[in-house]
């Protein structure tokens, strides 16, 4: 057999054997693992998103049982009673609600002896009259397996004898 003089020219050393199989290897390391690093931060991305969706909606469910302790306070107030709390379930979250009387706070110019009962409780001569302080607090729990929590506090005011 004759040698020919152009396999001379890529006849390898024993030790450059397989390096080229050893770099499409590497890279396709490479791009396997920015691959995996891209997908794994995808996921991440969706499960945050995910977790402030339902934390906005139980957020929203608890603004709505503080709509309603504000309702309660408002016809307990034009009653003359104390309101009355509520549990009940709004869209997928169990909403608790406590509403309490705080503190009553004579206002300004407020004739507290004079005549009082003449003109109803908390009014006097002089209009003045009185501020009664409300604590409503809710609290909504998602039903489900997540089970986000949100809790919102507010205090509201009530004014007698100023019209």
């Amino acid at each position: 057999m004759k040698k020919d003089k152009n396999l001379k020219a890529y006849n390898l050393n024993s030790s450059k054997k397989g390096i080229a199989l050893l770099i499409a290897m590497g890279t396709m390391i490479l791009i396997f693992v920015i691959a995996a690093l891209g997908i794994y931060i995808v996921t991440r991305g969706l499960n945050v998103s995910g977790g402030q969706q339902r934390y906005q909606s139980s957020f929203e469910a608890c603004e709505g049982g503080l709509e309603i302790g504000m309702l309660k306070v408002d016809s307990a107030f034009a009653a003359g009673i104390d309101p009355s709390n509520y549990n009940g379930v709004i869209g997928k979250y169990n909403v608790t609600v406590d509403c309490q009387p705080l503190f009553a706070v004579m206002t300004s110019g407020a004739a507290v002896k004079f005549a009082r009962g003449y003109f109803g409780v908390g009014q006097g001569i002089s209009q003045g009259g009185v501020n009664l302080y409300y604590h409503i607090q809710a609290n909504a729990v998602a039903r489900g397996v997540t089970g986000e929590q949100v809790t919102l506090e507010i205090e509201q005011k009530k004014v007698i004898g100023i019209d």
